[in-house]
């Protein structure tokens, strides 16, 4: 894959946010299906290890865990136990008890730093991983307060008769003061530095749901301008560039904004000396497809905002790039009262991320929908390819039968490959880095179908993650054809450029615009594509691909469901519920007869 561009040396007024390692985070319950339900909710942002009891948590716990879910009661080792454990052998991470056992005064001298009531939803798991993220920063001692402090709310949420020691309470109490008292002014700093944590986790939470119904890239790029009018920022817009004429141009913007390029169009930009013009940072993230930040003088900012905001204040310019994988779709930018925190710039960044996602998906829906679509025709002769290059290296024929896009950003592809023996195939492909697993899904005495998950190593993965749709791709003896649909709107130079940039040897050779052979079968399809969310299409999909609805089958639930990246009966729920959907939808259709029953909630979860 192409690699991200670097940040211009040259920007002197510009700095840059790097990606870190992902923060390691422990789930430990024998409740398994609670176990893989907080896995799923975490998996994003965070790698997850599972453990089903005690004994295996203590397993897989090392100096890389940073956080701890921990359930108390457990069959074979308890979580008090596991606590004690883990303190003992001098781990330095943060621990969550998380647990239906209501709290009593036996845990105030137990060295955990948060206790969650089960049950639990989705925001408090998460919002509590954050928050301990953050305090593993603090002074040891300012940790122990705010661990104190959180012993001390839950227990204050019983009636003092109902307690065990209700004496304890009290000491506890006493011993919270002390350390207040001790390190009032850096607690208090500690504790705006949590509070704006939780209310950056709430905006994202309001962005994510405002993004619910927003179908178009227009609605996304509005929508999220919408929902910053009730931000703390003061304003909002999104920049679409175009790199063939190299223009900035706006997208979209929030009501406080009312000349989103500053007066650039004719008038001075107002910026200060060594500042950066709006259009030109937005070049410029674009380019580095890294955030920037520019500072911007009361008169700048006069110029752009509505004026509600005192016109003598400074402000900070954030320019986070929108896209998708490999592809830059625009940018978010925004004014900010005074300087930039890190919590800020990363929450940003996020909002920026899931804009990219939503385009991308609403593009990928827009081909499907579509009665008409440009087909492009591929010489593929690049053995750079995986696909191509088996079939150059066993002198054999490679055919694409499907693929499946998961949340991290795996493709998995299910290819044909003829006359070879499979391990002989799988012992070729294990070597490669973008290869996250590979198997033998269907074998049989003239050809086997494999499912190969990877992140790169194939145009495939560069096509699926721009969006387009690959009606076919056959090579034999390293030379291959290929057919890609994209919607007619689609941006065919970009596509073009993106799959050259890593396979310079394929070539375009006839591109034609194409509509369905019968309307009502596009008619058809659209009505599907409504009532299938976005999770049930890529189930059935992936579920089609390799072979789970053959008979025997060419792949198990457990195998599907891992390769989507989910758990086992989240992809039977959808699995089932889009089946049901398809069954109504044909009935409905050849019976004139209307939509049937549809107790489906609608989520992507």
């Amino acid at each position: 894959m192409p690699a991200d561009g670097a940040p211009d040396d040259a920007v002197a007024d510009l700095d840059s946010t790097a990606p870190a390692d992902r923060p390691v985070v422990l789930v430990v319950d024998d409740d398994r299906d609670l176990a893989d339900t907080c896995e799923y909710w975490l998996r994003e942002d965070f790698a997850v290890r599972i453990a089903y009891g005690g004994e295996e948590a203590l397993d897989l716990i090392d100096d890389e865990v940073d956080v701890v879910l921990l359930d108390r009661r457990m069959p074979d080792l308890s979580g008090d136990e596991v606590l004690a454990e883990i303190d003992e052998r001098g781990f330095e991470c943060r621990i969550a008890m998380m647990t239906a056992v209501e709290p009593d005064t036996d845990i105030v001298e137990m060295p955990f730093d948060e206790y969650l009531v089960k049950p639990v939803d989705e925001a408090s798991v998460r919002d509590t991983v954050e928050e301990l993220l953050v305090r593993s920063e603090f002074d040891e001692r300012v940790r122990e307060y705010f661990a104190l402090a959180s012993t001390e709310a839950v227990l204050d949420d019983r009636a003092i008769d109902e307690l065990g020691d209700p004496a304890a309470l009290d000491e506890l109490t006493a011993r919270v003061r002390e350390l207040r008292d001790e390190r009032e002014s850096e607690i208090k700093e500690r504790e705006r530095q949590l509070a704006r944590i939780r209310q950056i986790n709430g905006f994202l939470r309001e962005i994510d749901r405002a993004l619910v119904d927003a179908t178009t890239r227009d609605d996304i790029a509005q929508t999220v301008c919408t929902s910053f009018e009730q931000s703390p920022y003061e304003g909002v817009w999104i920049a679409r560039y175009n790199d063939v004429v190299d223009t900035v141009a706006c997208e979209a913007a929030a009501d406080s904004i009312e000349s989103p390029l500053g007066g650039e169009s004719g008038r001075s930009s107002s910026l200060e000396a060594g500042a950066t013009a709006p259009s030109e940072a937005v070049r410029r993230a674009i380019d580095s497809k890294t955030t920037l930040t520019t500072p911007v003088t009361p008169a700048h900012a006069a110029s752009v905002l509505n004026g509600s905001a005192p016109a003598d204040a400074e402000r900070t310019l954030v320019v986070a790039p929108i896209g998708y994988r490999e592809t830059v779709y625009g940018a978010l930018v925004v004014y900010v009262r005074g300087g930039v925190t890190d919590e800020e710039k990363s929450m940003l960044e996020e909002i920026a991320k899931r804009v990219g996602h939503g385009i991308n998906a609403a593009e990928s829906k827009q081909l499907l929908q579509g009665d008409t679509a440009i087909e492009l025709e591929f010489d593929h002769p690049d053995t750079r390819d995986l696909l191509v290059d088996l079939s150059l290296e066993f002198e054999t024929g490679v055919r694409l039968e499907g693929t499946a896009l998961t949340d991290e950003g795996v493709v998995s592809c299910y290819v044909t490959v003829e006359g070879v023996d499979p391990s002989a195939v799988l012992s070729a492909v294990t070597p490669l880095d973008a290869l996250v697993n590979a198997r033998a899904v269907v074998e049989e005495a003239d050809e086997t179908l494999f499912e190969f998950r990877l992140t790169g190593a194939s145009v495939v993965v560069t096509l699926v993650e721009l969006g387009a749709t690959i009606e076919s791709l056959t090579a034999v003896d390293g030379v291959g054809t290929m057919t890609v649909r994209v919607p007619p709107k689609a941006g065919l130079r970009a596509l073009t450029n993106a799959v050259q940039s890593s396979y310079p040897d394929i070539s375009v050779v006839a591109k034609r615009e194409v509509e369905d052979a019968v309307q009502s079968t596009s008619a058809f399809r659209r009505e599907l594509e409504e009532r299938l969310t976005a999770r049930q299409h890529e189930v059935i999909e992936a579920a089609l691909a390799s072979g789970y609805f053959e008979w025997p089958r060419g792949s198990t639930a457990e195998e599907v469901a891992d390769s989507l990246g989910i758990a086992a009966p989240t992809f039977h729920e959808h699995l089932r519920s889009g089946e049901r959907k398809l069954i109504e939808a044909f009935f409905s259709e050849s019976s004139g007869r209307g939509e049937g029953r549809d107790g489906d909630s609608g989520t992507d979860e």
